[in-house]
């Protein structure tokens, strides 16, 4: 979804537009999301040749950073920015397409990341996106997950009843 449907849905809703950019380099397109009215802009490090120059970037629009780790990235990889960022995305699946079956190895990555945060006593939340579904979305939250992204899941059971599917993942 780019900056141009954002901007369109912007006037319908008050929710919380979190946009994760997989694009390179990443710095070109933060002003036209923030313009477009997104809430977090979250970026792969991989997106960037400067990652503290892309924390100062989205924080200097106004915008919450959010910094994603895909399933075989180190955590090493964004350890020294975790006190910069307000959300860390690690995706559990490999980025690229919808419908994919969870990889439940990155539970541990989730773990670590949780405990990195509470022993810097920080405030950032932890988001998993990547075959959420109702099996598996209480061990993400056990895991230190705090946001949930799930697509196929709640288009797709109990015949696309959205609020149902929603709250079915926010209780379990």
């Amino acid at each position: 979804i780019g900056p141009e449907v954002i901007k369109k849905l912007r006037p319908l809703t008050k929710k919380i537009f979190d946009v994760h950019l997989m694009i390179s380099p990443v710095d070109n397109f933060i002003k036209d999301f923030s313009k477009a009215e997104a809430d977090i802009i979250t970026f792969h490090p991989e997106t960037t040749q400067n990652i503290s120059n892309t924390i100062k970037l989205i924080k200097k629009e106004g915008k919450k950073v959010g910094i994603s780790l895909k399933p075989k990235s180190k955590i090493e990889l964004i350890e020294k920015y975790i006190d910069q960022v307000d959300l860390i995305l690690i995706m559990s699946v490999e980025p690229g397409f919808g419908g994919q079956k969870f990889m439940p190895e990155v539970l541990d990555k989730t773990k670590k990341v949780k405990e990195s945060i509470n022993k810097k006593n920080l405030k950032v939340e932890i988001e998993i996106d990547g075959g959420i579904n109702f099996e598996n979305c209480t061990e993400a939250k056990k895991a230190g997950a705090n946001v949930l992204v799930s697509g196929s899941t709640i288009f797709k059971e109990n015949q696309g009843d959205l609020k149902k599917n929603i709250e079915i993942l926010r209780t379990s």
